[in-house]
């Protein structure tokens, strides 16, 4: 009828650690550890969390499709 999507376990090994650089530069810039003057600070800490929330999302379809078998 169709076919099958196959997620492979490397891809969601390779989203996770994508995740964990994301949140991690989130966090240094909130920190004010990597610094940002202006209106570019703003840019590029709201654009790292819209960017982080769309890899999770992918990273939690990837894994639940990848433990149920969907």
């Amino acid at each position: 009828m169709g076919e099958v999507l196959a997620i492979q376990s490397a891809v969601i090994v390779t989203g996770g650690v994508v995740l964990l650089a994301l949140l991690v530069f989130q966090v240094l810039v909130g920190m004010r550890k990597i610094r940002f003057k202006g209106p570019r600070h703003m840019k590029v800490h709201k654009y790292g969390a819209w960017a982080l929330v769309v890899i999770a999302v992918m990273h939690g379809f990837g894994a639940s499709a990848y433990v149920l078998g969907w």
